[in-house]
């Protein structure tokens, strides 16, 4: 993964979380969650998914999955 890129791609977030990409499909559509759809592309921020985890940790929301 390049570092320098503030984007990442929902398969690249799902290895960071340690998460299948169907959950991660799921997680993007939370609101709030750091990812904006262009078209049919998502663009996850990386750099504010860590603080997006470190929030949500120990909370259990309903991701209808």
């Amino acid at each position: 993964m390049n570092d320098d890129r503030i984007g990442i791609t929902v398969e690249e977030a799902a290895k960071l979380l340690g998460i299948g990409k169907n959950l991660m499909l799921k997680l993007v559509t939370v609101p709030g969650f750091p990812a904006i759809r262009f078209k049919k592309k998502i663009i996850i921020n990386k750099n504010k998914l860590q603080d997006w985890f470190n929030e949500n940790a120990g909370t259990y929301g309903n991701y209808n999955y």
